[in-house]
């Protein structure tokens, strides 16, 4: 598999390029970090819309859906 890393200056040319449905937006540093050491990187990273000074990474679905099952399995129940 091949790794793209294209500088995009928008989410929306992000979107243009991956599709609106096959991002997911991630801002839980804790999660990043978790992700990152599993070798998944973010495709788009921008200042959250919502949440002034917070920082979002755009991940492809495809590219976390094994991860995502990890980090709900360490995640402690309480």
């Amino acid at each position: 598999m091949f790794n793209i890393s294209i500088k995009f200056k928008s989410l929306e040319e992000a979107k243009e390029v991956y599709g609106e449905g096959s991002l997911v937006p991630i801002s839980f540093i804790k999660q990043i970090i978790f992700y990152a050491k599993h070798g998944v990187q973010p495709k788009f990273v921008y200042e959250s819309e919502k949440d002034s000074g917070k920082v979002v990474g755009w991940y492809l679905k495809n590219e976390t859906e094994y991860v995502h099952r990890k980090w709900k399995e360490s995640k402690p129940t309480h």
